[in-house]
């Protein structure tokens, strides 16, 4: 799920984003299949079964290639604001190394960090870009219904934010004190909490494809919220966190981007079929059961795990059976890509 799953939806953003940030060519044709070929070769490597060594070697190989694919139009067009995620992505890889290393048993009790450090890194990437995002889909949504539209969130609580988030990432990574980790995820917490507070939330909840990226960056804000409590008092477990990090904060942003995303780019409005609407809210549904099941209905951890799943996959089902037509075909507007 974060090495897979998640490494191509990071992909398919990024690859669309960097030609529009840097000015340069979109990657198309061969040059897609093969970094196409490199991610499925790596996801089908665990089904075919080869050696541990062969199976780290293949599985390894993706995430480089795509670091030098984005990583060099940045640096020809000069967005080195933007190498930041080059750099979250190689923490990601090495996260990977991390497990890879762990079963081949070249190093002891690695593979919790190296899936912490792996998820972590593509946290990052997501909380950094719905501070981009987020307000500006929310204000072009406000702008188009005539109301007033200009959301700029203080620069001081956005990188206050953002610096907060990567210090308790780290803690928690690096093993450091508890209290430390807890403290620092409660600060982030709030700052995150704060940064979403112009971002005029409440007036976007008739419109899901817009509110639906609010509820991932919500979900960022009760991961964190979630560590802290954990951390500091042990009145919520620490898979609480984790759950809110992964179905919570990278699902439901992951399922959003692309169904707005998967519209723009075939040269279709951004109207959602009604359906959609069920398959955010089967997400949302499915990651919040994730997150307080054990917490608050142990005797029932099972039964509630299998209706989390279920819901969740149900809600990314929906997505593909609406847009699998839409990706397949030729652009409505008879352009490229």
């Amino acid at each position: 799920m974060v090495f897979g799953f998640g490494t191509a939806a990071i992909s398919g953003f990024l690859l669309t984003a960097v030609p529009q940030w840097t000015g340069s060519s979109p990657l198309s044709g061969a040059r897609v299949g093969l970094l196409f070929l490199l991610w499925v070769s790596g996801r089908l490597a665990f089904l075919v079964g080869p050696t541990p060594a062969a199976l780290a070697l293949i599985d390894l190989s993706y995430l480089p290639v795509l670091v030098a694919t984005v990583t060099l139009p940045m640096m020809r067009g000069g967005k080195t604001k933007n190498l930041v995620f080059p750099l979250l992505l190689t923490a990601m890889w090495i996260g990977n190394l991390l497990c890879h290393l762990s079963v081949l048993g070249w190093m002891q009790d690695q593979m919790q960090r190296g899936l912490h450090l792996g998820t972590y890194g593509l946290v990052g990437i997501v909380a950094i870009l719905a501070g981009r995002i987020v307000p500006e889909f929310t204000s072009n949504t406000l702008r188009r219904r005539g109301e007033p539209s200009e959301i700029r969130p203080p620069q001081v609580v956005e990188w206050a934010a953002k610096g907060s988030l990567f210090v308790a990432l780290a803690a928690s990574v690096l093993g450091v004190d508890a209290r430390f980790q807890g403290a620092s995820a409660l600060l982030s917490a709030i700052l995150f909490a704060l940064r979403m507070r112009g971002w005029r939330t409440l007036q976007i909840l008739r419109d899901p494809i817009v509110w639906i990226l609010h509820a991932g960056h919500a979900f960022l804000v009760l991961a964190l919220l979630c560590k802290g409590i954990a951390d500091l008092t042990g009145l919520l477990p620490a898979t609480a966190a984790f759950h809110a990090f992964t179905a919570g904060t990278i699902g439901t942003m992951v399922l959003a981007v692309m169904s707005r995303a998967s519209l723009g780019h075939t040269g279709r409005p951004l109207v959602l079929r009604p359906i959609l609407t069920w398959a955010y809210g089967l997400v949302v549904v499915g990651a919040l059961v994730r997150v307080f099941a054990a917490s608050f209905a142990a005797g029932f951890y099972r039964e509630l795990l299998l209706a989390s799943g279920a819901a969740w996959a149900g809600g990314y089902a929906i997505f593909t059976w609406v847009y699998l037509p839409i990706l397949v075909a030729p652009r409505v507007d008879g352009r490229s890509g």
